[in-house]
């Protein structure tokens, strides 16, 4: 028969055993709250630099004072300047590295190129895939994303207790 002692320490040992089941619980999500919280304020950051580049600004404008030179055949009416035509092209390099890293903070887990190129807005053109590919391996070599299986990427495991704010680390605490 055991002691009332013995009992009294199996009783702890299995109650010790809980906490440090809970304290792991607590740890994990934790970081998870913190990983959030990074996606939110990048988010959110990407969202207002979209905005502020929807803003344009006017063209200006001709004074009604101007006149054509004189001197000679009059020239036709001056035309009004253009706006400079831009192909478009797919996501920008800043604006992609920010949502591929966004992108895999959040999914926590390997995704394919064509499934990372296609949310983070690019066409799902054979070039712009190969063009997202591209720079998956240079954040690769950065140590920012690994590659496991050839085309499948994740967020490398330091990058996620670490934000990245304007392409610099900024440590959590």
């Amino acid at each position: 028969m055991a002691t009332l002692f013995e009992r009294l320490d199996e009783e702890e040992a299995v109650v010790r055993g809980e906490l440090d089941a809970l304290r792991e619980k607590m740890a994990a999500a934790e970081e998870r709250l913190a990983r959030l919280t990074i996606t939110r304020e990048t988010a959110r950051s990407l969202l207002t630099d979209v905005s502020a580049d929807d803003e344009t600004p006017p063209l200006p404008r001709q004074s009604a004072s101007w006149q054509p030179p004189t001197a000679g055949p009059a020239p036709a009416q001056p035309r009004p300047p253009r706006a400079a035509r831009v192909p478009s092209v797919g996501v920008g390099l800043d604006e992609a590295i920010e949502k591929i890293l966004v992108l895999l903070t959040s999914a926590g887990r390997e995704m394919k190129v064509r499934d990372i190129a296609v949310a983070i807005g690019e066409k799902a053109s054979d070039r712009r895939i190969e063009t997202t590919r591209s720079r998956l391996k240079s954040l690769a070599k950065q140590g920012l994303v690994t590659e496991g299986h050839p085309g499948w990427f994740r967020i490398a495991p330091t990058v996620g207790t670490t934000g990245h704010v304007n392409g610099e680390a900024a440590g959590m605490r």
